[in-house]
Parts: C-alpha cells; sequence; structure tokens
C-alpha cells in the first residue's frame, strides 16, 4: 500500500498474523483529522491483504454529545457512562448508524468489503441491564442513580462475526446492543471491544484514540507510557494518573487480557500507521499493556 514500508523482517510477523483475528476500536471523532481516515484504511486493507482479519468497533461520544446539544436534550453521565433514557437511545441509535455509515464508505472506496452491524444484530451481544450506580450529589451525599438503557454485557456469540470475516468482510460493529427481553441497550463500546475480544480468541486489541497513549506528567511535561501490567495499571487509577474517559478504556484492556488477550495497545489515531506500527513492533506507537 502506498505510504506503508514493511521490513523484511517484519514479514515472518505478519505471516503469524495470517488467519487471526485482530478487534479495533476507536470514537468517531478520532480519526476526523486530514489524512487520518485514509491512513487507517490503508493499515487495514494491508491486514485484509496479507490474510489478517481485522473487526472494528465504533463509538461515537462526541457526535452523540453534538447532536443532544442540538436537540436541546440534557447530557447526564455516571462514572463515565451515559444515563441512556429512551429519547437518547434513539439519539445515540442515529448518530451512531450514520458515523458505521460513514466508516463503511470510508472503507469500501479503500477497496474493503467492509459490513456494518449493530452489536444487537444476530443476537451477537446481550446483556444485562446495569443496576443503579452509586454516586454523589452536588451536596457531596451518597445516592444511586439509574443510567436507563444501559447494558453489561453478559454474553457474546461471535457466529455472525466469524461468518462475515470467513467470508472476506470486515465487520465495523456498534455498540447497541441487546438484553435478554430482545430491548436495545446502550454499552460503552471499549467493553463491547473487549468482550469481542475474547470471544473471536483475538490475540491483540487496539484502542485508537485521540492522544498518543496512556500519559503521565513529569517535570518537562506529559510523556507516553510505553508499557504497563495489570498490576501498574491499578497504581495508575488510584494515583490519579489515569483518570475520567481513560478509566473505562483500561478497565477494559484489563478484562481482555484476563479473557486470554495477549496484549492491549493504546495507539494515536493522528499518527500515520500507528496500528500497523505497533502490531509489528517497528515504532513505539503508544502504550502495551500486558499481563
Amino acid at each position: 500500500m502506498a505510504g506503508v514500508e514493511i521490513p523484511k523482517e517484519m514479514i515472518p510477523r505478519l505471516a503469524k498474523l495470517r488467519g487471526k483475528k485482530i478487534v479495533i476500536k476507536f470514537g468517531g471523532s478520532t480519526l476526523n483529522g486530514n489524512g487520518d481516515m485514509a491512513s487507517f484504511c490503508e493499515d487495514i486493507a494491508l491486514l485484509v491483504s496479507l490474510g489478517v482479519r481485522p473487526v472494528i468497533v465504533h463509538g461515537g461520544g462526541p457526535e452523540i454529545n453534538d447532536e443532544m446539544k442540538k436537540l436541546g436534550k440534557e447530557i447526564k453521565k455516571v462514572a463515565g457512562l451515559r444515563v441512556t433514557d429512551d429519547e437518547t437511545l434513539e439519539i445515540v441509535r442515529n448518530v451512531l448508524a450514520r458515523i458505521n455509515e460513514e466508516i463503511v464508505n470510508a472503507l469500501r472506496n479503500a477497496g474493503i468489503k467492509a459490513i456494518g452491524i449493530e452489536g444487537a444484530e444476530g443476537r451477537t451481544v446481550i446483556c444485562t441491564r446495569m443496576p443503579p450506580i452509586k454516586t454523589k450529589d452536588e451536596n457531596g451525599h451518597e445516592c444511586f442513580v439509574d443510567l436507563g438503557n444501559v447494558g453489561e454485557v453478559s454474553k457474546v456469540d461471535p457466529t455472525l462475526i466469524n461468518l462475515l470475516c470467513a467470508s472476506g468482510f470486515v465487520p465495523v460493529v456498534y455498540p447497541i446492543c441487546v438484553d435478554e427481553n430482545g430491548k436495545r441497550v446502550n454499552v460503552n463500546a471499549d467493553t463491547v471491544a473487549a468482550y469481542l475480544a475474547k470471544a473471536l480468541r483475538s490475540e491483540d486489541i487496539f484502542l485508537v484514540t485521540d492522544v498518543p497513549g496512556l500519559m503521565k506528567e513529569n517535570g518537562n511535561g506529559a510523556t507516553v507510557i510505553p508499557q504497563v501490567s495489570l498490576r501498574e495499571i491499578d497504581a495508575l487509577i488510584a494515583s490519579g494518573v489515569v483518570k475520567d474517559g481513560m478509566v473505562p478504556k483500561l478497565e477494559a484492556c484489563r478484562l481482555a487480557i484476563l479473557s486470554g488477550v495477549k496484549t492491549a495497545h493504546m495507539v494515536c489515531g493522528k499518527i500515520p500507521h500507528s496500528i500497523l506500527n505497533e502490531l509489528l513492533g517497528m515504532k513505539n506507537s503508544g502504550t502495551r499493556i500486558t499481563h
């Protein structure tokens, strides 16, 4: 592919990946910079041409927030999770479906047989409704908040995705899933990606973000943490080095690794070919998380 040069010594590594599935998750706005999506599609096309089977999962938090603001709908979040009443769920579904179509079209324009699906299709991702979450109100008093139509993954049936991959398609999944009663629920996209990686027995999961990886402040500003273990994750969260939206991403990495995924990678979608570089170890393109 244009713009991608693979050293000869890396070819054996790619050969070992042939036939294997790799789960790649990114946010809807992560690849909206000039050339970001083109670089991403080049990486996916190259992986497919070499026999790797990518499975893509995406979210769309910023775009959902923008749409809710346009509609005058209040945005409520607890512990990084969106409070999702029926009206909000429809907004989320519509925005994610639109983003999904844009991603699928970009991949198809790059010659990739991409197909978009909800997590609910084929009852691929089945959830239980998330119980009320303990938090604190504006006065500092403990209280419980019902998140509404928000799900916790209880089961993944990879049959549909395996069929699509076997037929040469690249599935592009968005995290509207289904509960035991067949009702749609909103699920954190990082969590969906982790459970899919487990069910698909993927050796690698990528979380593509708009930052270079896990960052740590020092006297000269923020620097990337190149590699961390699960034990170190706990310390980073407890110390406040990692906070806010990065916490659920790290928890998703933890879940994936404890489920058998060998390595979780956090890379920046703004860096050209960061996925390929990280997968092959050609450059330090982010943070690697291992057991």
